[in-house]
């Protein structure tokens, strides 16, 4: 519950909002971008004391927030905090707010759509992003933050999201066009290959697999530019220890899933690969028939430099799934 941590996971997810409005991800872009100005808005909060981060009514959090642990019933990770309405209600009271509470409530309804029904208006999108990116930069101005600093790759176009959307296709398209994407330099990037975009073997590809290589082209664009931006010139130790004010994500929604640690493609570090769990068909075996689970990656993230990929197609793309025998995906 402090300042520090609220501040880097916003800047993480408001990345990956970025990164997602580019490609057309909608869902991710809403969902991430509502995250990340909850963390701002309690960044702010923190910043004047973390008890104005915790629901009043749990005495065992306030004990925690106001240094007096000791005296809690529950471990300081069963805090409860308040919601990102409160949240903003009570930065309000602190700061001259560019938005009114009303023209907030597109970002956090399209955020819960995402987060507990799986969908929102896809209509909404561009309104909700603009207006995290409004309320974010009155936050940082009051943290005394800076903001080129925050936004990093985003600082030009994060005021006109419908142009930062065509130059970042576009790019990707052309990056396509030229087999391959740009060197990237970095730290942790001396492995990276041109051309780890062109397909595999020259075998019938899917309309899905052919879009996946645009939004990963995209998405491995961006990823790079935040790397560079955010750890350039940093030793590993000082990028670890930047990795470690992540929270632990909370992967209940996601089903039945096993969670594996792969190298990213893009920087190097351990990222989770999900893949949700299933019945194989039946197959033949010594004594019979009988069924064995399977795993189906389909979901990629990378704390260290923003990486999402969201299906198994673009998995596919960056050889972390391949098709395989009635159409399963393996590692």
């Amino acid at each position: 519950m402090d300042k520090t941590s609220l501040l880097a996971s916003a800047q993480r997810q408001m990345n990956r909002a970025m990164s997602a409005w580019c490609t057309s991800d909608n869902d991710m872009a809403v969902l991430h971008g509502g995250i990340g100005t909850e963390h701002l808005l309690k960044a702010l909060l923190a910043a004047r004391h973390p008890s104005l981060l915790v629901d009043g009514r749990d005495f065992n959090s306030l004990l925690h927030a106001t240094g007096q642990s000791t005296y809690a019933a529950s471990p300081a990770t069963k805090v409860k905090t308040i919601g990102a309405l409160d949240a903003f209600k009570r930065a309000a009271n602190l700061i001259t707010m560019p938005v009114k509470e009303r023209e907030l409530d597109p970002l956090l309804t399209a955020r819960n759509g995402v987060a507990h029904l799986g969908a929102h208006d896809d209509a909404v999108t561009h309104d909700a992003l603009a207006i995290a990116v409004t309320v974010a930069d009155a936050v940082l101005a009051d943290l005394q933050e800076d903001i080129p600093t925050f936004w990093g790759p985003w600082t030009d176009t994060r005021l006109d999201l419908e142009q930062m959307q065509r130059d970042a296709q576009s790019a990707a398209e052309q990056a396509l066009k030229g087999a391959g994407v740009e060197a990237t330099d970095g730290p942790q990037l001396e492995t990276w290959e041109d051309g780890l975009l062109e397909p595999v073997v020259e075998d019938f590809r899917s309309e899905s697999f052919q879009t996946a290589q645009i939004a990963v082209a995209v998405k491995v664009r961006c990823a790079k530019k935040l790397y560079r931006f955010v750890y350039y010139g940093k030793t590993p130790e000082e990028i670890a220890k930047a990795d470690m004010v992540e929270p632990e994500a909370d992967r209940s929604e996601y089903g039945e899933c096993v969670y594996r640690s792969v190298k990213c493609p893009v920087c190097g570090a351990e990222g989770d690969v999900a893949a949700s769990l299933g019945n194989q068909p039946k197959r033949r075996a010594k004594k019979g028939r009988s069924r064995w689970r399977g795993e189906f990656p389909d979901y990629f993230d990378c704390y260290t430099c923003g990486l999402e990929l969201d299906n198994r197609y673009e998995l596919e793309v960056l050889g972390m799934a391949q098709p395989y025998r009635d159409g399963w995906f393996v590692y």
